[in-house]
Formats: structure tokens, C-alpha cells, sequence
């Protein structure tokens, strides 16, 4: 499966699929979120028009009220007849909203005012049935004087110069002094048709996210593609090279070999490129152990652009997405591809003995690791601590230092994760005693298993899902403190967890 002749697929197809199942499954869950939201927010967009409606109905009856107690204070010429005369005559005269009117019974029954029945006022209007045939002046009156503060009630009748029955919200209110029962209402259908447009208006926006979130998972899709393709091609022409240079050099060989007297003439010659050719064997051993450490290393990254694009659906999913939050998540995500090129140098770097050491500060490194992780940290609730005691300088490779202490914060994050600890916590304590710089990463994951130990560094060793380790993480760790920076490199359980520590110097 894993041969030179699909390697290069494997590296375009992986992170491609990748992304693609991970965008997938993200505008799946986005989708069927912003459907249950459409639901909830519609729920919430009707229950807040019929209350403003209501709150409609409230306004007008108390102004009516308001405006009969001020001109009956004010009233000094006027009879009270006179008055009740010219107040109604005012009443009628009001419109709010669509078909909105006032219309006033008195306690016994008798309708005092109303714009669309002048040739019933006056009348004994008990006898009075709605569409669904109850007697409607009967529960006007009666339940107004239960609750003579104000009442609501639903009921069927005509609009204003219209013969179909709809259904009607009315408010009614007791004005004592004159015994009236003051009402005014509102056509549900009327109310409908305006929730209605307002949920269309909120179905419009949400479409408007889900294509947002579209758009930018294939731009990422398309970005990854890429980059794969552009490194694969790159591996290609290193392989081809090799290939043929192993092949010039079996050539040789078998042209050595159709001739015994040539051959032993030659035996030293032989030998020295027998030797050459194991050399070239071993260095392709040594490519495809870097492939494979590669593909570990660019499993984090590509963790870390995952959890952008969840930031960018959890932002979408609030309103809050905008012009900033996308460019700072698309500068994040370059900057983790360029983590994820630099890796492939490093690693290049690794087996080569003229690498250069640098100068350079502990925690400078250790915020990188942490800077390059903290998406996924953030997105699994983990409480990520860094106590710098001293910050000293060290002499190694900063980046493949780096690279230790995100395999370590990331192998962390992992163990919490997967054993779902309540409160999970991750320490990094940055130190210098007796002469050497000193780094643990603890966390409060339960430990490793004892049994495990002394296995843990090994090669191809892991506790993981095949899918999800290689075995190769701390293993490449090791080699990179001890081997490259002359260190040292250790696991401890705690009474909480597992405590690594590096000690340099």
C-alpha cells in the first residue's frame, strides 16, 4: 500500500480528503444547526410581533382613556351627555394599523359607539353572535367587568366593508366613571401575513450564512489541494532521481559480474560501489522514515486549521463573522502551512551533519508550540497554563525544538480528550537550575500506563488509533533533544497525570 509508487498520491490525497470530510461533515452540522435556529428564531420572531400587537392594542385603549379622563377634567360648558356625545364622535373617528378601530358597549349591554354599526347604536346589543355563533357583546361585557383592567379575547368577525369573517385580538377595558366598555382589536390574518414576510426576511439571512461557510470551505479544499500537489511533485523528482541512480549503478554491476577475471581485477572497485549503493539504499530507508515522520508532524496543523474553520461556523452560527475575524482566520491558517513547509526543512535538516545551532530563548519556542496549538486547546476546553521561573538561553535547533513541544502539548490534549477528564489542564513550567534549562509539560490525563514506560520513546510504539498515531512522535522527540541538542528527555506519572521533562545544558 505504502509503496514509492502511490507515496506521492497518499501525500495530495490525505490532507485533501481530509479537509474535504472534515468541511463536509462542518457544513453538514452547520446546516442542520441553522435549521433547528430558523425554527427557534421563528418561534421567537411570532411570539414578539403578537406581543407588540398586543402591546398596539394596550396603547391605544389606555390614549382613549387618557384623552376621556383629560377633557373630562377639563369639561366646565358641556352636559354630560354632550360630552359622552362629542367624546364618542372623537372615538370613531380613530384608525391604527390596518383595519384598527375603537368601538365602546356600556355595562348593560348597549352599544354606545362604533364607526361601521352606526344603525345599531343605542340598541340592547346582548343578542349579538359572532361568526361562530357566541353571543360576543355577552363575553365582552362580562369578562371585562372580571378584569376590569384590561382583558384579551379571540373571536370571529367582518372586516371593515368586507363580508368573510376572520379571526380578531381584541382588547377591552372598563372605564368606570361612564360604564363603558372600551375595546379595539386586530385581524389575526392581518398579523400573520406580517410574521410571515418576517420569517422569509430571516430564512434569506440564514441562507445567506450557509453560503458564506460554503464558499470558504472550498477555498480551503482548494488551497490544501494545492499545496499537495506542488510537495508531491517535489518528492517525485528526488525519487526519480534516487531510482536512477540505483539503476546506473545495477548496470554496473552486472556488467562487472559477465566477466570473473574483470571482477577480481576490480574487487576493491566493487566493494567501494557495493558500498556507494548501500549508501543510496539507506538513504532511501532514511526518506521513507522521514516521510512517514512528516505525515505525523502534519497531522497537528492540519488539526489546527479544522478548528478555524469550526471558529468561522461557530461565528457564522451568532452573526458575528466578519471582515477581521476571516482575515486573522485565513493569516492563521498560512502561518500553520508555513509551519507545515518549514517542517519539511526541518526535517531535511535532521539528517544532514552541517546543520547549524543557534542561539536562542526557551520560551520563545515554547509560545510557537503554544501559539500553533491553542486553537484546538481552546476548541477542547482545556486550561493551558505557562509558568516561566527563569527564561534562559539554550544552544540547539529552535524549530525542531518547537516541534517537541507541540508533540508534547498536542499528545497532551489528546489523552485528555480521549479519556474525557473533567477539567482538563495542561502546565508548562519554564526553569534553570544547576546549570541546565529545564521544561515539563504536565497534565491531569491519569498517566501513562507503568507497563508503557519504558516503551514509550520506542519507535512505531503508541497507545492511539492507528489512524490517529504513528508511534513516531515522541520517538523523533528523543532524537531531537538527545541526539541533535545533547539533552535529555523524560516521563514520570504524577498524582494527576504524566510529567515530561527536558533538560538542557
Amino acid at each position: 500500500m505504502f509503496s514509492e509508487k502511490n507515496i506521492s498520491k497518499l501525500i495530495i490525497l490525505t490532507p485533501v480528503f481530509t479537509v474535504i470530510l472534515s468541511s463536509f461533515f462542518t457544513i453538514y452540522f452547520f446546516v442542520q444547526s441553522q435549521n433547528s435556529y430558523f425554527e427557534e428564531e421563528s418561534k421567537r420572531v411570532e411570539k414578539e410581533y403578537i406581543q407588540k400587537q398586543k402591546d398596539i392594542l394596550v396603547k391605544e385603549i389606555n390614549s382613549v382613556i387618557n384623552y376621556i379622563d383629560y377633557h373630562v377634567k377639563k369639561n366646565t360648558k358641556l352636559s354630560e351627555e354632550e360630552l359622552k356625545k362629542e367624546l364618542i364622535g372623537y372615538i370613531e373617528t380613530i384608525r391604527y394599523e390596518k383595519h384598527g378601530y375603537i368601538w365602546i358597549h356600556n355595562t348593560d349591554y348597549y352599544l354606545v359607539g362604533h364607526p361601521f354599526r352606526k344603525e345599531s347604536i343605542g340598541n340592547y346589543d346582548i343578542e349579538l353572535k359572532d361568526a361562530k355563533g357566541g353571543y360576543i357583546t355577552k363575553r365582552f361585557v362580562e369578562e371585562t367587568l372580571a378584569q376590569p383592567d384590561g382583558n384579551f379575547m379571540e373571536y370571529y368577525w367582518q372586516k371593515p366593508n368586507e363580508k368573510e369573517f376572520s379571526k380578531k385580538l381584541g382588547f377591552l377595558k372598563l372605564y368606570k366613571p361612564f360604564n363603558w366598555i372600551i375595546g379595539a382589536g386586530l385581524y389575526i390574518d392581518d398579523i400573520e401575513k406580517s410574521i410571515a414576510e418576517n420569517k422569509r426576511v430571516l430564512e434569506e439571512k440564514i441562507d445567506r450564512y450557509i453560503q458564506t461557510i460554503v464558499k470558504i470551505s472550498l477555498g480551503i479544499i482548494i488551497l490544501i489541494g494545492v499545496l499537495s500537489f506542488m510537495i508531491s511533485n517535489k518528492i517525485n523528482r528526488v525519487f526519480a532521481a534516487y531510482k536512477e541512480n540505483v539503476k546506473r549503478k545495477e548496470l554496473e554491476l552486472q556488467d562487472v559480474n559477465k566477466n570473473l577475471e574483470i571482477k577480481i581485477n576490480s574487487a576493491l572497485n566493487d566493494a567501494k560501489k557495493k558500498d556507494r549503493a548501500m549508501l543510496h539504499q539507506s538513504r532511501l530507508a532514511r526518506m521513507g522514515a522521514m516521510l512517514s515522520m512528516i505525515a505525523h508532524q502534519w497531522r497537528q496543523p492540519l488539526s489546527e486549521i479544522s478548528a478555524i474553520l469550526m471558529e468561522l461556523e461557530i461565528a457564522n452560527k451568532f452573526g458575528k463573522l466578519d471582515d477581521r475575524l476571516l482575515k486573522d482566520s485565513v493569516k492563521e491558517s498560512n502561518r500553520l502551512i508555513q509551519f507545515m513547509s518549514h517542517t519539511i526543512d526541518d526535517f531535511r535538516n535532521f539528517f544532514k551533519p552541517d546543520k547549524q545551532k543557534v542561539e536562542f530563548y526557551v520560551d520563545d519556542a515554547c509560545s510557537e508550540a503554544i501559539s500553533l496549538a491553542s486553537a484546538s486547546i481552546k476548541s477542547s476546553n482545556i486550561k493551558l497554563i505557562k509558568r516561566v521561573k527563569c527564561n534562559s538561553i539554550i544552544l540547539g535547533y529552535e524549530r525542531e525544538f518547537a516541534q517537541v513541544m507541540l508533540n508534547l502539548i498536542s499528545n497532551a490534549k489528546d489523552i485528555l480528550n480521549q479519556r474525557m477528564v473533567k477539567n482538563p489542564q495542561i502546565e508548562i513550567v519554564i526553569d534553570y537550575k544547576n546549570g541546565h534549562s529545564i521544561i515539563s509539560v504536565e497534565d491531569n490525563g491519569g498517566g501513562v500506563d507503568e507497563k508503557h514506560l519504558e516503551l514509550i520513546f520506542e519507535p512505531y510504539f503508541t497507545t492511539k488509533e492507528s489512524s490517529k498515531g504513528t508511534g513516531l512522535g515522541l520517538y523523533m522527540s528523543k532524537m531531537i533533544i538527545e541526539k541533535n541538542m545533547n539533552g535529555e528527555i523524560s516521563v514520570e506519572n504524577r498524582k494527576n497525570g504524566a510529567l515530561f521533562r527536558i533538560q538542557i545544558g
